[in-house]
């Protein structure tokens, strides 16, 4: 019986607690609480870089009484990475923009390169609000019947923001997050 009256002052001594230990346990949970404020802030914090250099590259065409071009613009608030240019003409895979004007108007077309300007924009950076023309083409018989509607022109982007968030923009089509962009290759 010894036993059971000696743990008796115990038990009444663990109902008791003496304050340091109601003090130690509130600066616990007040530890508790600024860690998953401070937990919190960051989250936010995290959330306002993304949107302060969030890019929104698109693309399409722009038509004028001087001729047709293609333009890339970048409408968000921070810079894009383009890291990958994808041209298709007609559903074709093409690499240039020399290409595609080939494809367009056949091998002879007859126009130098004084009369067209290009961009493949892969390995570049557009900045917040910045335009750039991808391709040009004053206006003809031939450029307007070919060019006029523009839908035999496809082009699909692939860019990041500084913080390797990526996306792939595909004219007419809504952006697309992806993983990563393909490596820009240097030209030989």
């Amino acid at each position: 019986m010894e036993s059971n009256e000696s743990q008796a002052p115990i038990a009444a001594s663990v109902a008791r607690r003496d304050p340091e230990f109601w003090m130690a346990l509130a600066a616990l949970l007040v530890s508790a609480l600024a860690l998953l404020t401070s937990l919190f802030q960051a989250s936010i914090q995290r959330n306002q870089e993304r949107a302060m250099v969030w890019p929104h590259v698109s693309a399409g065409a722009r038509y004028s009484g001087e001729g047709f071009a293609f333009v890339a613009q970048n409408k968000g608030l921070g810079p894009a990475l383009v890291h990958q240019l994808e041209l298709r003409i007609d559903g074709q895979l093409t690499p240039d923009w020399t290409a595609a004007l080939d494809r367009l108007l056949g091998p002879k077309h007859g126009y130098d390169w004084d009369q067209v300007s290009s961009n493949d924009l892969a390995g570049t950076i557009l900045g917040a609000d910045e335009s750039r023309v991808l391709f040009q083409i004053p206006w003809d018989a031939r450029t307007r019947e070919v060019f006029g509607s523009g839908r035999r022109i496809e082009a699909s982007i692939c860019y990041c923001s500084f913080l390797r968030e990526c996306w792939r923009s595909t004219v007419g089509l809504d952006h697309q997050q992806v993983e990563h962009c393909p490596s820009v290759t240097p030209a030989p």
